[in-house]
């Protein structure tokens, strides 16, 4: 029986949180789009491909460590999944715990993460989703 979109994502999390990069790679579709917007971070970029992901996570060294994703929620919303979650890590410099909230609505097909964007609150994702629909995307 193929695995629901939620079970995909919640796996692909847990092999991250585990410590296996490589094995939550396994998880994103070869042609996988990662959209970051200026509302989510100071550095807005779009990342495709497991490159795209692996330079995604090099980001953060130097600045912040033990990064950890903690998901709150995920609600599948037709063909996406709509999930609340907080990025998690200590400032490298500081020693200071910094924590980011947001939303992010993912997109699996054929049991691979497809595209994903976050979003700074689950009423803007909510939005996203509902425009993408509008316009037949």
């Amino acid at each position: 029986m193929p695995e629901s979109s939620v079970d995909v994502i919640l796996a692909m999390f847990r092999r991250f949180e585990e410590g296996h990069l490589e094995a939550a790679l396994e998880l994103l579709a070869d042609d996988f789009v990662a959209v970051v917007p200026p509302s989510m971070s100071a550095e807005p970029d779009v990342y495709e491909g497991h490159e795209g992901a692996r330079r995604y996570m090099a980001g953060f060294e130097g600045l912040m460590e033990d990064v950890r994703y903690e998901l709150d929620d995920l609600t599948e919303e037709g063909d996406a999944v709509l999930g609340s979650l907080r990025l998690v890590g200590r400032g490298v410099a500081s020693g200071l715990e910094v924590t980011q909230a947001g939303a992010i609505v993912f997109w699996v097909v054929d049991g691979k993460v497809k595209r994903i964007e976050p979003h700074p609150d689950m009423e803007a994702a909510r939005k996203a989703l509902d425009s993408r629909a509008q316009s037949g995307w």
